[in-house]
């Protein structure tokens, strides 16, 4: 049996890649709505509650302490590579809101502009915008599978770049009812203020709702299972929240000139996490394809994960051959991926057409891997297509953009009439009084 499927560019079937949306699974709504009810209704107690079903049978409580936080210890290799990982996030953020706020007036409270209200308005007031940092946000970090500290950094710094004050980690339990070291180093390391320990639509539903003693945030972002995407998507309206960041995603496009062997590493790291994970293959050619497979039998044998990789790949990866870059092009904006690696001889020029992906690593000497890790952009990408119109976690989903507007009386004076027209316009006639009331008090 091979790897995984293989079609040539323009055959109807790869439909199922490039048309994929989140699947609605009535179940799973009504499982979800059930979840999230009961947390509306007991807080903290339905939370643990589901922790104890899923996680932990012994968990005593949902909260992680101070003191667990600050004795938390993992081996110096560890913590090296979790600072180093740190610093450059931070880094990053912090070079992508200096460029952001370029031109701005730093406030007591983020960051302004602002023009006439009348253009060359002799007494006239003014109109700006203010850019201010959410006051709390809540980060969900995965667990069951395996163990995410990177995703910690990759979501709370940002969210600490951006000013905001608050951020609460919520992650699974492990089944001795405690929180992985690494993770917690991580949540000190990124100046997160609370941990809990709680996953799935249960935690998501305690960020949002909040419970006795604990407040509620104003955002949720970080990737998650089906359990979790749907909490999001049911609770859209009652809190803000990141793109839709489900079961990982790669392409990758080879066209022979780089190693077959970092192209196939490239596709069985995104595809390493779980069976839902989706891999698609690019190839300039069936010798290219041939190739780049050939060498992912050769790592898979005998790998940890093997058989997690096989099953993502068999059910829901693909091999594309294309005849040349262009025909790649199309192949990408449409499938949309989560990360998109591009092996190929023109990839700087190739990755500035391509308009979707959740982020773009451009040659052979770019891993996949450094992306997740330690390059310094977020890990948590848009996926199931969702890079057609979302964006990879960043500063900007920390902070909120608040309208000003300031008149002076000559201004109002210019601007009542065309008030008023709208008032009777649309008809709403008190609207249009809005402006004559105060001039007819003269």
């Amino acid at each position: 049996m091979s790897l995984l499927p293989g079609y040539e560019f323009g055959d109807e079937r790869l439909s199922r890649w490039f048309d994929r949306s989140p699947e609605f699974d009535p179940k799973l709504t009504a499982q979800v709505v059930e979840i999230l009810g009961n947390v509306y209704d007991r807080g903290e107690a339905a939370v643990l509650e589901q922790s104890r079903r899923f996680d932990s049978a012994g968990l005593d409580s949902i909260w992680v302490t101070a003191e667990d936080l600050a004795n938390s210890i993992v081996p110096e290799e560890d913590e090296d590579a979790l600072r180093l990982a740190a610093d450059r996030i931070q880094d990053f953020h912090e070079v992508q809101l200096s460029t952001l706020v370029d031109g701005w007036e730093e406030l007591p409270l983020g960051w302004g502009w602002r023009m006439d209200a009348i253009e060359e308005g002799e007494d006239t007031g003014f109109e700006g915008q203010r850019l201010l940092p959410l006051e709390s946000v809540g980060v969900y970090v995965p667990g069951g599978k395996g163990t995410y500290p990177s995703s910690v950094l990759m979501n709370a710094i940002p969210a600490r770049v951006a000013g905001v004050e608050r951020i609460v980690v919520c992650t699974p339990a492990r089944e001795d009812g405690t929180v992985d070291p690494a993770v917690l180093v991580a949540c000190q390391l990124a100046g997160v203020t609370q941990v809990v320990k709680a996953g799935g639509a249960a935690a998501v539903g305690l960020l949002a709702f909040g419970s006795s003693g604990f407040a509620r945030v104003d955002k949720v972002v970080g990737p998650g299972n089906k359990y979790v995407n749907e909490a999001k998507r049911q609770l859209w309206g009652s809190v803000g929240l990141d793109s839709y960041a489900g079961p990982s995603e790669v392409a990758v496009y080879a066209d022979g000139s780089c190693s077959a062997k970092v192209s196939a590493v490239d596709l069985l790291t995104q595809v390493e996490h779980a069976e839902d994970n989706v891999g698609v293959l690019i190839c300039r050619g069936q010798k290219v394809a041939d190739a780049v497979i050939a060498e992912c039998e050769g790592l898979l044998i005998g790998a940890a994960r093997e058989d997690v990789m096989r099953s993502a790949l068999r059910n829901h990866g693909v091999c594309v051959v294309v005849k040349d870059d262009e025909e790649a092009g199309r192949v990408i904006n449409r499938f949309a991926p989560e990360h998109l690696s591009l092996h190929c001889e023109n990839a700087g020029y190739l990755a500035q057409q391509v308009r979707n992906c959740g982020c773009v690593l451009i040659g052979p000497d770019t891993p996949q891997a450094a992306g997740d890790f330690v390059s310094g952009p977020s890990h948590t990408l848009p996926t199931s297509g969702a890079a057609r119109f979302s964006s990879p976690v960043n500063v900007l989903d920390f902070l909120k953009v608040q309208s000003v507007s300031s008149l002076t009386r000559s201004d109002l004076v210019e601007l009542s009439p065309v008030v008023e027209r709208f008032g009777t316009m649309e008809g709403f006639p008190m609207h249009g009084r809005g402006g004559s009331v105060r001039l007819n008090e003269d």
